[in-house]
């Protein structure tokens, strides 16, 4: 009996040690599913933020061809009742709501809130933008919609603003706002910068070299998106301050450590500065309200 009775304690301790090593087994299983499911969330929310930074890059790269589109247009595109609009004769052509057709569409007066606020930027074909090549002939490789490409053309309008304290011999001042997309419509990127076409001049009033040319050339590489810095202290519905007409040189009296006369400081023709308006869904919900 004492044989049969050690048998069957042998054969307990089997089970109980068959149920342990499950339990440990199912344990292991477990640490390892989770450690899988804390690895894979890491890799789709990597895919995912590069999924928005790739949209996002899109539409600004979208955005900042919109902005030089406008430049080349105010400089003077291959229309040339539009390029009237541009010039002193030309300030009726910008009007509240902004144009909506022909010549003076996407130009917009100055008015509180801004248009820029007002208008949604991004309806698709909405009447009050001009969109990219509208006036100059550009067209975006590939088109719009299909792939990696932006899902809607980018868009612009044109504000003519008065700077205080711009004198009437420094030109037209205008204000350029403009929506890009990426490959997904909801992702949006609207820039904004300012651009300064001088007033022409006649022939030999001009020293060669003054950034005061009448052709309203671009401004130096480095004024715009990636590389450029926003107008400091520019409010989201006022123009930006502009400085003080350039004044006449002033010599430095000596023995002050700087003998040199000062030049006189002057304020490129093109893109002055440009900023990102991140904030524009909020700013348009607040001013159609």
């Amino acid at each position: 009996m004492s044989g049969r009775v050690r048998c069957r304690a042998i054969a307990r301790a089997h089970v109980r040690a068959r149920g342990a090593a499950l339990v440990c087994s199912l344990l292991l299983m477990l640490a390892a599913m989770l450690v899988a499911v804390s690895i894979s969330r890491t890799v789709l929310a990597a895919i995912a933020s590069a999924g928005a930074e790739r949209e996002r890059s899109l539409a600004l790269e979208a955005a900042e061809a919109a902005l030089r589109d406008a430049e080349r247009d105010i400089a003077g595109g291959i229309d040339p009742a539009r390029a009237a609009q541009f010039t002193a004769a030309g300030a009726a052509g910008f009007v509240d709501g902004c144009g909506r057709g022909g010549a003076g569409r996407g130009l917009c007066s100055t008015t509180s809130p801004p248009a820029w606020q007002t208008l949604d930027l991004a309806e698709p074909g909405n009447p009050a933008l001009v969109p990219y090549g509208y006036f100059t002939g550009a067209n975006i490789g590939g088109g719009t919609g299909k792939g990696l490409l932006p899902a809607q053309p980018p868009a612009y309008l044109i504000e003519r603003i008065a700077p205080p304290g711009a004198a009437a011999s420094l030109g037209n001042f205008y204000r350029i706002t403009a929506i890009g997309f990426g490959s997904n419509a909801a992702t949006r990127v609207v820039l904004q910068s300012v651009y300064r076409k001088p007033a022409p001049a006649p022939p030999g009033d001009v020293p060669p070299g003054s950034a005061d040319t009448p052709s309203g050339e671009a401004a130096p590489s480095g004024a715009g998106p990636p590389g450029g810095e926003g107008v400091p202290g520019w409010p989201g519905d006022a123009a930006p301050a502009m400085p003080d007409p350039p004044a006449t040189g002033q010599t430095v009296e000596p023995g002050n450590g700087n003998n040199a006369t000062t030049a006189p400081a002057r304020l490129p023709a093109g893109r002055i500065g440009w900023r990102e308006i991140a904030n524009w869904p909020r700013l348009h919900a607040g001013a159609v309200k």
